[in-house]
């Protein structure tokens, strides 16, 4: 059901969620090397793992898109 969801939208939708979560995951990034900083440890990254993740997914998706849409 969500692959599908997903193979409807098109390239500039896929773009923007893209550079949504890349803004999030610098953000992420930051605040874990600010923790770091300031106590000596970082915080857990799961949750920029996950955003890692769906920033793959989308990626392949957009690549697997764009593969299927060139014609011979």
């Amino acid at each position: 059901m969500v692959a599908q969801q997903l193979k409807n939208l098109t390239d500039s939708d896929l773009m923007l969620i893209e550079t949504i979560l890349s803004k999030e995951f610098a953000k992420e990034n930051e605040q874990h090397q600010l923790s770091k900083t300031k106590n000596g440890y970082g915080k857990p990254m799961e949750r920029s793992r996950r955003l890692l993740s769906c920033m793959n997914a989308i990626r392949s998706q957009r690549a697997l898109k764009q593969k299927l849409s060139v014609k011979w």
